[in-house]
């Protein structure tokens, strides 16, 4: 359902307009068990190299490197504070449609 979510950011954004992605949880495994389910990487597969945001049997994203997707991350951000069970490893991207 991932690639349909990626779809529908796609559709629902104007073309001046800017997606809001809180990351988390960074720290846990693709593979792990969820919810929350991992998230390490898979904004970047879904939105800026438009994979799917599947993996294979060793938890590696399929699709990575393409950059084919709609759109560019104009700014990846750590919180300064963020809540024990993210680790402090949440981020938060910023992103926009390719011109």
């Amino acid at each position: 359902m991932r690639r349909d979510w990626a779809d529908r950011m796609k559709s629902l954004l104007s073309p001046t307009g800017v997606l809001v992605c809180l990351e988390f949880p960074m720290w846990k495994p693709l593979k792990a068990q969820g919810p929350p389910w991992g998230l390490n990487g898979v904004h970047w597969n879904l939105l800026a190299d438009g994979a799917d945001g599947l993996f294979d049997d060793s938890g590696n994203l399929l699709g990575t490197g393409k950059e084919q997707g709609s759109f560019e991350r104009v700014v990846y951000w750590k919180p300064p504070v963020s809540f024990k069970q993210s680790r402090g490893d949440d981020m938060i991207s910023v992103w926009k449609l390719k011109q």
